[in-house]
């Protein structure tokens, strides 16, 4: 049976990215990049609700243990905030770290949750591009907010994702065209000897890199944007095992969710690069029937 890819009920977002699946709520909660928005969709209801911010999120992540409690991003800030789900404007509790501090107008990006609740999140200059240079880095923020650099010299940091089995890292820095893999070390959270798993450009595959999610069996799931491509991939093989296409020229991100982590939830952007992409551009979609699973959406783990 081929998947069916359904159109959800949320507006159509300029940069949809970031998605998160959050099992307690049977809910997924994503952003709005551009529009500076944080969004929450209830599939069992329909329900779609979003909140406005004073500066742009690149992620949103719950706290474990704490009931309405998010780490977003605010320019080089980690920041938690409390935000019960509806159009009231989040209330922005703290800092956790700032990072960057040499590259006052550099941006955190893409954030998840390690194995043991640590996040992980990077870093780009302003307006990246392929010619831009390599000013962020990589960091990870460990429960009592002390702020650890992995890596430096990252261009435009993005997808990330960990398989236990292979005491693996995967990250994405997007206009490299590539997967790197690193070792990883889950008592520590550390991270070493990166290989590239995954070349975009030796395949002659058009688009960038962007989001990515990772599947049981240990394949990636990579978002391409600037086309209309999901990427399935062994990382163990370097190898492309199957390519999805949706209906929209810019897809952005994708993670497993619903009550058995069976459905591809897959962000995607409206961004004018000479004229705007035509509807339904900058939808969020749901792709069922794909014969895989994902693992659990992990909570940041705040002392």
């Amino acid at each position: 049976m081929a998947p069916v890819i359904t159109q959800l009920p949320i507006e159509a977002l300029t940069l949809g990215e970031a998605p998160h699946w959050h099992s307690e709520d049977n809910a997924l909660y994503l952003v709005s990049i551009s529009d500076r928005t944080i969004h929450k969709y209830e599939p069992d209801t329909g329900k779609h609700v979003k909140a406005t911010l004073e500066l742009e999120p690149h992620f949103i992540l719950p706290v474990e243990g704490k009931k309405s409690h998010f780490l977003i991003t605010q320019g080089r800030k980690v920041v938690e905030i409390e935000w019960s789900g509806d159009e009231s404007p989040p209330k922005i509790l703290r800092t956790v770290t700032e990072v960057d501090h040499e590259h006052p107008t550099n941006v955190l990006n893409d954030g998840k949750a390690d194995p043991r609740g640590r996040l992980v999140t990077g870093s780009y200059g302003e307006n990246p591009s392929p010619d831009s240079p390599k000013i962020g880095a990589l960091y990870r923020i460990d429960p009592d907010g002390t702020t650890t650099k992995l890596a430096s010299d990252v261009q435009c940091s993005n997808g990330l994702c960990w398989d236990l089995k292979e005491e693996a890292f995967y990250f994405i820095d997007t206009f490299l065209n590539n997967i790197k893999r690193f070792d990883y070390d889950v008592e520590t959270g550390d991270i070493s000897n990166p290989t590239v798993v995954f070349s975009l450009k030796e395949l002659g595959l058009s688009g960038l890199p962007d989001g990515m999610t990772i599947d049981t069996d240990g394949n990636l799931w990579v978002a391409i944007m600037m086309s209309s491509k999901i990427l399935k991939i062994d990382p163990k093989m370097n190898t492309l095992l199957e390519t999805f296409t949706l209906p929209v020229p810019q897809v952005t991100s994708a993670t497993f969710g619903g009550p058995n982590l069976d459905i591809l939830y897959v962000t995607t952007a409206c961004l004018d690069y000479g004229g705007k992409p035509d509807p339904p551009s900058g939808a969020t979609f749901a792709v069922t029937g794909l014969s895989a699973r994902g693992h659990p959406n992990l909570k940041f783990r705040m002392s």
